[in-house]
């Protein structure tokens, strides 16, 4: 089973995570998340300093000069007191209303593809919570768009990277831990066993996290780990970086179907429900 898809950052279309959004403000036009000003790439246009910021490596911001000003007038830029980069306010109403299209105008066929794709995303997650070992069938880079649709619908906001470019990691997610904007990258490996991460693939990762400056990183092994990659970990390694195995992917699956049919609300930090479950 594979799932074609081309996009990297997921917009949780046919299901609206309400709980997200806020108005602290009292903005007129109503409740919003702050999403990231910042889009990974080297465009040299939109690399400039703006108000003192300045992208970090690797990325650009994700208008131009003219456009930012004109949305920082329009009241939609936050500008953070301690000096982090501004975040770009997305109203409710917006993508609200970016589900359906006009009165008397069909869908575009980007926006019904992406429905479609999560469509059958959902399936395969319910098949995987109906019979966990269903997962050993799953096409690698299917599991990826699940876990990156699971976890935006569980309120990250998430971005897939694409296959051979990733940097040595498959998703980023960004949220706000202690009113403080966080980052957490997640690397997938979904191999067949006897087959397991050694040492040198944990030692990679953790390198990766160290030199993004991410918050935390979380390593799932559909088939587990190598004793000597568990037992060579030190301390540091064992904070900054977490490990999950197969039960930690199906209870993720868990969590978004209950999430999907309304029986499930978030009781606990975004943070704490990425590493539930984990060593």
């Amino acid at each position: 089973m594979s799932i074609q898809a081309t996009g990297r950052r997921f917009k949780s279309q046919p299901l609206i995570n309400s709980d997200r959004y806020r108005n602290p403000d009292n903005d007129p036009r109503g409740p919003y998340l702050l999403a990231d000003l910042t889009i990974r790439g080297l465009r040299p246009l939109l690399q400039y300093e703006w108000r003192g910021r300045i992208p970090s490596e690797g990325r650009h911001w994700r208008f131009t000069f003219e456009r930012a000003e004109a949305e920082d007038a329009a009241g939609r830029i936050v500008w953070p007191d301690d000096g982090q980069s501004p975040r770009l306010k997305r109203y409710f109403a917006d993508v609200a209303d970016e589900r359906e299209p006009p009165p008397g105008q069909e869908a575009v066929p980007g926006a019904l593809v992406e429905c479609a794709l999560r469509s059958m995303l959902q399936a395969l997650a319910q098949e995987i919570v109906r019979s966990p070992d269903y997962l050993v069938h799953v096409e690698w880079r299917d599991l990826e768009r699940l876990l990156g649709e699971i976890l935006s619908v569980l309120g990250f906001e998430v971005v897939v990277t694409r296959p051979g470019r990733d940097g040595g990691f498959d998703l980023e997610l960004r949220c706000i831990e202690s009113d403080q904007p966080a980052i957490y990258l997640v690397e997938i490996k979904h191999w067949t066993a006897p087959s397991r991460p050694s040492p040198d693939i944990l030692e990679r990762f953790f390198e990766v996290v160290v030199a993004k400056r991410a918050s935390r990183g979380l390593l799932l092994s559909s088939s587990g780990y190598s004793a000597p990659a568990l037992s060579g970990r030190s301390e540091i390694a064992r904070q900054l970086i977490r490990l999950g195995n197969a039960d930690k992917i199906v209870g993720l699956c868990q969590s978004y179907v209950r999430r999907m049919h309304g029986t499930w609300t978030p009781t606990h930090m975004l943070p704490k429900i990425l590493f539930a479950d984990t060593y």
